[in-house]
């Protein structure tokens, strides 16, 4: 009996051995990332090239460029969704027509470039390359642990320039001059006035650092170099109070009245609501208010579709010039 306990034990023992073992090798190994930043014209560029992981995945599709013959490309799959500026890249062959990248689980978008020509995987492809279609906006590709996703086709070098981010493993010269202090990933529903709103800038350089004549066309996924230039002048309102603002009444999921004190004067902000708590921050963008005299004022704005049905909101108005204020209301009727 004594030594079918001992014999017992071992077999357990031995089971949870090969069970720990067996977890600690399915798991994806951590992504490596060349430690050196990439440098070119004394410009350090923080896009890391990524190694992949025995968990990656496979992107594949065809290619095609605008002539008789498909040149040597080299394809970049562009990691967006983790903030590091990841990046996969191979170089085909001449009249190469098609291709295979292996990438990490993540959100990718996928381009080729040649000289200063790139053609990507875009929603016009998804369209057809119909002339009925227009938007040239890069198409998210997400890939899980062993994916293969099949028809991810490089036929899009007809985008506008600007529409595409610039080769990841070289700065552009947008990228040169000026200087890119750091790299914004936008996300759906920004413009460049809000994004102007994180770096303390107006929309006017982030523009012509990423040569975009239309500051209003910017999609999500797009990243944008953030120029490292001097933050916003300080305007000459200055005040040792500070600006706020209180609720005056409520029409219950369509509209809120505020009253302001001590705004400051001939200045714009962005109005943006979101869920209680959050203080207005990264909300749904309501309106943009023009301070006009400044001081005080009363303003009437919609409550977003989104959040219709809360019970509470969170209302913030901010300026590209540093000044906010945030308040929140009931979201039911006081008139």
């Amino acid at each position: 009996m004594y030594d079918q306990i001992i014999l017992r034990t071992r077999e357990i023992a031995l089971a949870l051995i090969m069970a720990v073992s067996a977890f600690f090798q399915s798991q994806p190994a951590e992504a490596q990332v060349n430690p050196d930043l990439i440098e070119n014209s004394g410009l350090a560029v923080n896009l890391l090239r990524g190694v992949q992981s025995p968990a990656s995945g496979l992107i594949a599709g065809s290619l095609s460029y605008p002539s008789e013959r498909i040149p040597p490309l080299s394809v970049f799959a562009i990691r967006i969704d983790n903030g590091k500026f990841t990046y996969y890249s191979i170089q085909t062959e001449g009249d190469q027509s098609s291709y295979s990248i292996r990438v990490d689980p993540g959100v990718y978008q996928i381009i080729a470039y040649k000289a200063d020509l790139a053609g990507g995987y875009t929603k016009f492809v998804a369209c057809e390359l119909g002339v009925y279609c227009s938007d040239h906006t890069l198409l998210p590709v997400v890939i899980e642990a062993g994916d293969i996703v099949n028809d991810i086709d490089l036929m899009d070098w007809y985008a506008p320039p600007g529409t595409f981010p610039a080769r990841p493993d070289q700065p552009s010269q947008s990228e040169i001059t000026p200087m890119c202090s750091t790299y914004h990933t936008v996300w759906w529903g920004e413009s460049l006035f809000r994004i102007g709103l994180q770096y303390n800038l107006t929309w006017k350089p982030i523009a012509s650092a990423n040569n975009l004549s239309n500051p209003n066309h910017v999609f999500a996924g797009q990243v944008l170099c953030i120029p490292n230039v001097a933050p916003t002048s300080t305007w000459k309102y200055q005040t040792s109070k500070f600006p706020t603002f209180e609720i005056l009444s409520v029409v219950g999921n369509k509209r809120v009245t505020i009253q302001t004190n001590n705004f400051p004067p001939h200045m714009s902000f962005v109005v943006t609501m979101g869920r209680y708590g959050t203080k207005g921050i990264n909300g749904f963008e309501v309106a943009t208010t023009d301070t006009g005299a400044g001081g005080s004022f009363t303003a009437t704005y919609s409550i977003p579709q989104a959040l219709r049905e809360h019970d509470r909101i969170a209302i913030r108005l901010q300026s590209s010039a540093g000044y906010y204020s945030y308040n929140w209301f009931y979201n039911n009727t006081t008139e």
